[in-house]
């Protein structure tokens, strides 16, 4: 996949073809399954105030044991999963994808528009209209990407795949603890560009709303470092029983 910025690395971009792949082979949805919320605490809350509150820089490693560029962790926050999957909440789910409500967050908080002459952003937003974002502080290795129809993607260079899977049950148990619909309705593993992945995708309806929108992520099974996403589109109108045990009109 073509890279936003020209010095992303090449483990990079197979791991984000990867995942676009993923998301175009979904499978059909699966039987209801309970979503227990973690017990994690946040390590953030958002929205910010500024985007100092948003880089915080994590200790110094040892220059003799510097892990692969292509692996090391992100040295800021967002080095944390749980920071990332609050991103998503925040700038996909609360605003239920619109892509103008999702762009007007993210630049109050700091985040730059990713210029599309550094690098092609077609593939992230498929060929449709949309803002590629870069999170401060990430060196352009978080991205929010805001397009038309209500999509919203959050993508996360060297972040631990199942600490992120983690980090988003807990959101989801946020939601359902609130009173929003949430239901697990797709979960499964598979094998892309010589790593397995975790496919998982939520139906989700908030209080008082109508639409009906996957809750989606493609994470690494493996907790080294690796590109992660979290999507967030509409869905069709479910048939038979809504997450909250009622029949569906």
């Amino acid at each position: 996949m073509a890279t936003v910025r020209g010095n992303r690395s090449v483990v990079a971009g197979i791991g984000q073809a990867a995942v676009l792949a993923l998301w175009m082979s979904w499978p059909a949805l699966s039987a209801a399954q309970s979503v227990p919320p973690s017990v994690i605490e946040p390590a953030v809350t958002f929205p910010v105030t500024s985007a100092a509150e948003l880089i915080t820089p994590l200790a110094a490693q040892n220059a003799d044991a510097e892990p692969a560029p292509e692996t090391a962790p992100l040295r800021s926050l967002w080095a944390d999963p749980r920071a990332v999957a609050r991103l998503f909440r925040e700038a996909c789910i609360q605003t239920e994808g619109q892509p103008a409500a999702a762009v007007d967050w993210a630049l109050a908080q700091g985040f730059s528009p990713v210029d599309p002459m550094r690098g092609s952003t077609d593939e992230l937003l498929a060929g449709e209209p949309g803002t590629v974002l870069a999170a401060p502080g990430s060196d352009s290795r978080v991205l929010l990407v805001a397009a038309e129809g209500s999509r919203c993607t959050v993508w996360a260079e060297r972040v631990s795949g199942p600490a992120l899977r983690l980090a988003l049950v807990e959101v989801t148990g946020e939601l359902t603890g609130k009173g929003a619909r949430v239901q697990l309705q797709v979960e499964r593993s598979i094998e892309r560009a010589g790593a397995w992945r975790t496919q998982m995708q939520w139906r989700y309806r908030r209080v008082g709303g109508s639409q009906d929108f996957g809750i989606g992520a493609v994470t690494t099974l493996s907790a080294t470092p690796g590109t992660q996403a979290l999507n967030f589109a509409p869905m069709p109108a479910a048939t038979g029983i809504a997450p909250d045990g009622v029949r569906a009109p």
